[in-house]
């Protein structure tokens, strides 16, 4: 309890210095806000004031975000290419100094970067968008915990689900003004909205998995065509649990669509805004990842690309094109090691593979009716990784886009664990296999 009392103690009077350091920063004022209120989020989880594992873990995590800012809006600290960061940073500041400065709305990046004006249009620093997406950050890795909570991980282990927010990709880039965070923050909320209507059989609250779904979606393309995924996934689930579920689902989108469709017709720059995913969703789409893959290999030239060659001309073709891309993604480097840097994308690689096969393997050892809501975990997981396979030409870039779902892996490692009693047994296994 004392300990308890404590670190309590400490992070009002941390979130306090932050309030009057604000108030003393006239050119960051809004960030030192945003930093005092990443602190004191964390404290309105009862989960997280009644562990102090899981307090330490959390606010370790918070600490290190908060650090790595710092150096790098402060310090120039560069641990890796952050080039897009500082770009969207640049659009939205040059665009909230120009009087009636717009960038264009445009489903993806520009949309962020819109998102990013609105708040530099009340204080104008990169130390602001940085501390916004740490806000994201922390507010995902609450949410992450509370879903954990309802599948049912034991409060104990709940600070092992904690430790994902300190994997160091997921520290740098959620640390810096990259759209991750907030593609985070949305995707976990419609998870956990879902789990809520799976678990408790609340329909009320496909509202909010809505809502999230498609401010995820616009703010990237490949999700805004994974979002209707996400539907048909719960439609699904819905379906097994009971019909009169589907019918509201069924109800509730076609309401959603005379809505979309009365916005198209009343606004018709709405098209515009969409013609990205429209763009998206070409029937040739095996012939649209190789253009793209191509350009991104071409024009980028990356030193860690995986230099694949794709043959989508029958299903033979199609299946090992696939099954070399999403290996690569999952797992590379398997050669070309010439820098530091390397051996952090190997050790990233090797994690993924023995959380995956323990859970793979400990997944059967759970009982029949325990396995629903890790089951929709689990298609969360692998569905949204082979999407992002698919545009990843690189594993420099699989280390940004693996933060999105690196989380979904620690929460099923956690429960699987929890539930069979022994890391040890997908360990085994997983050898004997190899």
């Amino acid at each position: 309890m004392t300990d308890d009392r404590s670190t309590l103690g400490t992070v009002w009077l941390v979130s306090l210095g932050a309030v009057f350091a604000g108030l003393l920063s006239p050119d960051q004022w809004l960030a030192w806000l945003l930093l005092g209120l990443t602190l004191i989020l964390p404290l309105a989880s009862t989960s997280i004031r009644d562990d102090y594992r899981l307090t330490m873990t959390v606010y370790l995590v918070i600490a290190c975000h908060h650090g790595l800012a710092v150096l790098v809006v402060f310090e120039h600290f560069r641990p890796l290419d952050l080039w897009d960061a500082f770009y969207f940073d640049h659009m939205a500041s040059q665009s909230a100094q120009v009087l009636g400065g717009m960038v264009t709305w445009e489903l993806g990046f520009r949309t962020y970067v819109n998102i990013l004006k609105g708040v530099y249009l009340v204080n104008d620093h990169f130390f602001v968008g940085a501390e916004l997406s740490i806000l994201f950050a922390v507010a995902a890795l609450l949410l992450t915990i509370e879903i954990a909570r309802e599948i049912k991980v034991p409060k104990e282990k709940l600070w092992w689900v904690a430790v994902a927010g300190l994997i160091p990709g997921s520290l740098i880039f959620f640390s810096v003004t990259y759209r991750e965070s907030c593609q985070l923050f949305f995707l976990v909320v419609s998870v956990w909205a879902a789990i809520r209507m799976l678990n408790r059989g609340e329909v009320r609250w496909w509202a909010l998995f809505a809502a999230a779904l498609v401010c995820m979606g616009i703010l990237h393309k490949a999700l805004a065509v994974y979002l209707f995924f996400m539907i048909l996934l719960m439609m699904v689930f819905m379906v097994v649990m009971s019909e009169r579920s589907f019918v509201r689902w069924g109800i509730s989108l076609g309401i959603l669509s005379g809505v979309v469709g009365v916005i198209v017709w009343v606004i018709p720059e709405f098209v515009g805004f969409l013609e990205p995913f429209i763009r998206l969703i070409d029937l040739d789409g095996f012939d649209r990842i190789t253009t793209y893959r191509e350009r991104m290999v071409n024009h980028g030239a990356p030193r860690t690309a995986y230099k694949l060659v794709s043959d989508w001309s029958d299903l033979p073709g199609i299946v090992t094109t696939l099954g070399s891309i999403y290996l690569h993604y999952l797992f590379a480097p398997f050669n070309g090691i010439t820098r530091w840097i390397d051996l952090y994308a190997i050790a990233e690689a090797w994690m993924r593979f023995v959380l995956m096969a323990v859970v793979g393997v400990g997944f059967f050892r759970v009982p029949r009716g325990e396995r629903r809501l890790l089951l929709f975990l689990l298609i969360v997981y692998l569905s949204l990784t082979l999407l992002c396979s698919m545009g990843t030409t690189n594993y420099g870039q699989a280390l940004r886009h693996h933060t999105m779902t690196n989380w979904v892996l620690f929460i099923l490692f956690t429960a699987v664990v929890s539930r069979t009693g022994r890391v040890s047994v997908g360990l085994r296994r997983a050898g004997r296999a190899i």
